[in-house]
């Protein structure tokens, strides 16, 4: 178990949670920048309708399951 890094466990939690997410933030960027070092800028990219459809359901999923916490 990792040591504590405040008094109160939803502030240690939420710590974490920041880091993890910032961490994960990085690796997105990192991975981007690999991506259009390879093959230009994202901006350049035209995605099928498809490919919009499926972004758009992809992200209306993640809003919903992200979200879910505050219907409770």
């Amino acid at each position: 178990m990792s040591k504590a890094l405040f008094d109160d466990p939803a502030i240690d939690a939420l710590t974490r949670m920041i880091i993890d997410l910032a961490s994960e933030n990085w690796v997105t960027r990192a991975r981007l920048a690999a991506v259009e070092a390879k093959f230009g800028s994202v901006e350049d990219v035209v995605l099928s309708a498809e490919a919009e459809a499926a972004l758009a359901a992809e992200r209306d999923a993640f809003v919903a399951r992200i979200f879910s916490v505050l219907d409770k």
